[in-house]
């Protein structure tokens, strides 16, 4: 009887027992019809992780090269979700860093960048670069912009404490943004994201070239927030 009662008094979700059966169901369905609508986007994949599978050399990215493409699904899918979760939140305060990929200014050998502790910063050097696109915007919008570190916690804490009132714009391929996302919510930072078209780095290519992503997208994120600007 006391069981009972705790089961009929369950705060929020209570599993059903075909539970397992549906959630097996809807598993299924969301990845066959996923791969179904992302059939042009997703070509590639699996040769390149059978490729992957078959290296045996001594690079130490491995993991991240064989990563499944249910994986990108998933993390394709959790990206947006969080960026609709976030965007009340992020729309509401006054700060705002944008976070970009090292891959953006692969293609510019004389990239002229300055590095700090917490973060390199584009001294736009050239204009056909991406990263020159994004500082230009930032400007535009009164936020900052910063390339990622390995520690993205840390660099993200970082700028929380110079930038009160912090949100976040991340851009980054499938396999790194939704985690970036995550991260910044364990410092309590909401984050919206954009992401990269493809990836050029050094992980997915033998001669690494830079990659690229859409602009609007994160003009449009920015202008959402802050309004027209003139």
């Amino acid at each position: 009887m006391y069981i009972g009662a705790m089961a009929d008094n369950h705060p929020t979700y209570r599993l059903g027992p075909d539970f397992n059966d549906k959630l097996d169901q809807f598993v299924d369905k969301f990845i066959c019809d996923g791969y179904e609508c992302f059939a042009g986007e997703f070509a590639r994949i699996e040769g390149f992780v059978e490729a992957a599978c078959c290296d045996q050399s001594k690079r130490d990215d491995h993991d991240l090269r064989r990563t499944p493409k249910e994986k990108y699904l998933l993390e394709m899918v959790s990206y947006r979700i969080y960026d609709r979760l976030n965007r009340e939140e992020f729309n509401k305060r006054k700060n705002t860093l944008i976070v970009m990929p090292d891959c953006l200014s692969l293609h510019n050998p004389d990239c002229e960048r300055v590095e700090r502790d917490y973060g390199t910063f584009c001294k736009r050097c050239l204009p056909t670069c991406q990263a020159y696109g994004i500082s230009e915007v930032a400007k535009k919008y009164g936020a900052k912009c910063v390339f990622s570190k390995r520690s993205l916690d840390k660099q993200i804490e970082h700028f929380s404490k110079k930038m009160p009132d912090l949100s976040v714009v991340g851009v980054a391929c499938i396999m790194m943004l939704a985690g970036g996302m995550r991260t910044a919510a364990e410092v309590s930072v909401p984050a919206r994201g954009v992401l990269l078209n493809f990836t050029g780095c050094e992980h997915w290519n033998d001669q690494a070239f830079a990659s690229e992503f859409t602009l609007a997208s994160l003009e449009a994120i920015l202008k959402e927030k802050y309004g027209g600007q003139s």
